[in-house]
């Protein structure tokens, strides 16, 4: 791990992080999912940006790789939600898109739709917590804690555009992740609507 460059450190760090933030929030989150999404999210909200400022800093890749084998517990534990069944489209048709940037681009969009429909406000407030913002009491705050780290880990630029896709593609992207991945739409709290899955893309795109 010590070879990976700063910038698929970061990718791979936020793939780990949405794992455990997607089970966090999903329908069928459980005791045992939630303590091992809480613990991986602590560690990488804390030593994520360490690794990717400092390669070498082995406390930090340890730390990560930990939290990354937590997330990896909390995706068998729990159905992820719809986030990976949209990144996999996006992915899927531009293969020269890291997996871990492409759910960095959603991420903002994609949480901002089920904060607006209030299906788990206190978790969204643990979240913020968790990932570093303590006195955080609205469920927004876990959007400011998250564009936060994107930041401390110079990764909040990513444009779609840089990677080939384009807006005419959404709608292919969405019946994509439908036929697909359909079946973790069946974790979220919020059912989305195919126009509400083509508008978390238009949202996300740059």
């Amino acid at each position: 791990m010590l070879s990976v460059p700063p910038r698929l450190t970061a990718f791979q760090g936020f793939d780990a992080l949405f794992h455990s933030i997607e089970g966090f929030i999903a329908a069928g989150a459980n005791l045992a999912s939630d303590m091992n999404a809480r613990e991986a999210i602590r560690n990488l909200a804390q030593f994520l940006p360490r690794a990717v400022t400092d390669g070498n800093d082995l406390n930090a890749r340890t730390h990560v790789a930990f939290a990354n084998t937590l997330s990896g517990a909390v995706m068998t534990l729990t159905l992820l939600t719809s986030q990976h069944g949209l990144e996999h489209a996006l992915s899927a048709y531009h293969p020269n898109l890291p997996h871990g940037a492409g759910l960095i681009m959603l991420s903002k969009a994609y949480f901002s739709y089920f904060i607006r429909n209030h299906p788990c406000d206190s978790r969204f407030v643990e979240l913020a917590q968790l990932l570093g913002m303590s006195e955080a009491k609205d469920p927004e705050d876990f959007i400011t804690a998250l564009e936060n780290l994107k930041k401390a880990c110079g990764v909040e630029d990513l444009k779609m555009s840089d990677y080939g896709i384009t807006p005419d593609e959404f709608e292919t992207f969405m019946r994509n992740t439908r036929e697909v991945m359909g079946v973790m739409f069946s974790s979220d709290r919020v059912q989305m609507s195919d126009e509400d899955i083509v508008q978390i893309f238009a949202e996300s795109y740059r």
